[in-house]
């Protein structure tokens, strides 16, 4: 047999969005410069916003591209730079800088828009964030079958038919209260994007030897780790951590990791809070040392040797290997760690001359 399906709907009215810019800013030197500092505030609007909005399901389709959504984002940035000392043979020079910015959907096509990535669900509704993680939470693992059976909790099969939770299932928190785990019960697990931003640096210069230290962080954003929720999920024939050894295994046993079922029936991992992990950091982006070598001929300007060391330590709560990553470009891969690879450690050595 023969037939033809249609990939999505075609909308002769798509255009670019709109987005009207506002920028204050202010630049200080003082003290012969040796302090400078700068403030920015910005607020961009976005109208005409292209959204993935919902249809009819009767067209065939589960969306189309429109723009029918409005955002807002509004920030400011700061950077300081101060000379700490200034002597002839003795130099520290030290500054930083950091950022804020909040971004509000102002205008939706729906009360609001799921969309899904690497297993996440991310919801997206008028005054909060974009794509926020959207989830069931939990609180721990049931002890006994009797503990299950006095909360009486269930899931409801395709028929309609209803399962009830055991001893060593994930304990869901009934967000309506209709005794019934399903979608209805989840709710917002956090934002990708963090609370605040930045870096700073020191830099010492002693006669003709140098130190340079960049480290830069990220403070309040949620990560799904989804490597974990494979290697802990215990529903299928994959490796998992030594993490799975503390599962529960019989009545009695109080342990934040659940029962390991083949399939996963009662929906063990499915995607919650047991996935999301703090994204916040501090990192030693970089290490420099050098010496500038003296000399007297006149061929060569200057001669320095250094050695610099990236990615050298990173501080983090985060479970996975490298809380800094991107797994996609798309603005629905924020926030998830899909088996990526961890940025390296690296060591540099080198020679540098001018002529």
């Amino acid at each position: 047999m023969q037939g033809l399906v249609r990939a999505g709907l075609a909308n002769n009215k798509l255009q670019w969005e709109e987005v009207k810019k506002s920028n204050l800013g202010l630049d200080v030197a003082v003290l012969d410069e040796r302090l400078q500092f700068s403030i920015d505030i910005f607020s961009n609007k976005t109208d005409k916003l292209i959204t993935y909005e919902p249809v009819p399901t009767a067209s065939g389709f589960d969306f189309a591209v429109t723009n029918s959504g409005a955002l807002k984002t509004t920030g400011i940035e700061l950077t300081a730079s101060l000379r700490i000392i200034n002597k002839k043979n003795f130099n520290w020079d030290a500054g930083f800088n950091i950022g804020k910015y909040n971004s509000l959907v102002t205008r939706l096509p729906a009360s609001n828009i799921i969309t899904s990535f690497a297993g996440a669900n991310y919801i997206t509704q008028v005054g909060s964030a974009p794509n926020e993680f959207y989830g069931h939470k939990t609180n721990g693992v049931y002890v006994s079958d009797a503990v299950a059976a006095a909360e009486g909790l269930s899931i409801k099969r395709a028929d309609g038919s209803l399962v009830a939770f055991k001893g060593g299932d994930v304990r869901f928190i009934d967000l309506n209260n209709d005794k019934v785990i399903d979608d209805n019960d989840r709710a917002g697990l956090g934002s990708p994007n963090p609370k605040y931003y930045g870096a700073f640096y020191n830099k010492v210069n002693y006669k003709r030897f140098s130190i340079n230290a960049f480290f830069n962080f990220t403070v309040g954003n949620k990560i799904f780790n989804y490597t974990r929720a494979q290697l802990e999920g215990m529903s299928n024939a994959y490796n998992q951590t030594d993490a799975v050894l503390n599962r529960w295994k019989t009545n009695g046993d109080a342990t934040n990791m659940p029962k390991a079922t083949w399939g996963d029936p009662m929906g063990n991992s499915r995607f919650s809070n047991r996935w999301i992990e703090s994204g916040s950091y501090l990192r030693l982006r970089a290490l420099t040392f050098s010496y500038d070598i003296p000399f007297k001929t006149g061929f060569l300007k200057y001669a320095t040797v250094y050695a610099t060391g990236n990615n050298l330590i990173t501080i983090t709560d985060y479970k996975g290997f490298d809380p800094e990553f991107s797994a996609t470009e798309s603005i629905f891969g924020k926030g998830i760690d899909n088996t990526l690879e961890p940025q390296f450690r690296s060591v540099q050595l080198g020679f540098k001359v001018g002529l």
